[in-house]
């Protein structure tokens, strides 16, 4: 196992608080597994890259292999779509601190704007 692997388990073992993030069962010392919600497979890996795959919120922490069956999401884009977006405004929150998720909001907007559609924000200039 490498330094990722090890961070990947150990970050989602805290974040389960020692229970399977599916069924609720405690994980005793030693038991459990790692489970990714996008698959570590090949396709998914070229298509979304290493940094997706291998980041810690790709992943939880479950008690047995039927668990871990039910972390998968399978081939929804749309379920990808969203733990990309949890990736990412885990990383800027990260690398900007508190200020990150509207840095990010900020140029979601402003992505928006450009291309036309409305947003739906509540600024006066929106309307």
């Amino acid at each position: 196992m490498n330094e990722k692997q090890k961070e990947q388990r150990y970050e989602a073992l805290e974040r389960c608080r020692g229970f399977c993030k599916i069924c609720g069962k405690p994980l005793s010392t030693g038991a459990g597994q790692y489970a990714h919600k996008i698959a570590n497979k090949k396709m998914w890996r070229e298509k979304y890259g290493s940094f997706f795959i291998d980041n810690t919120l790709n992943g939880e922490y479950v008690c047995s292999l039927k668990c871990n069956a039910k972390v998968d999401v399978g081939s929804s884009i749309g379920k990808h779509l969203e733990i990309l977006a949890e990736i990412l405004i885990g990383e800027y929150i990260k690398l900007y601190g508190s200020k990150g998720l509207a840095m990010l909001t900020d140029r979601l907007i402003d992505h928006y704007k450009e291309m036309g559609v409305s947003y739906g924000g509540n600024n006066s200039e929106d309307k």
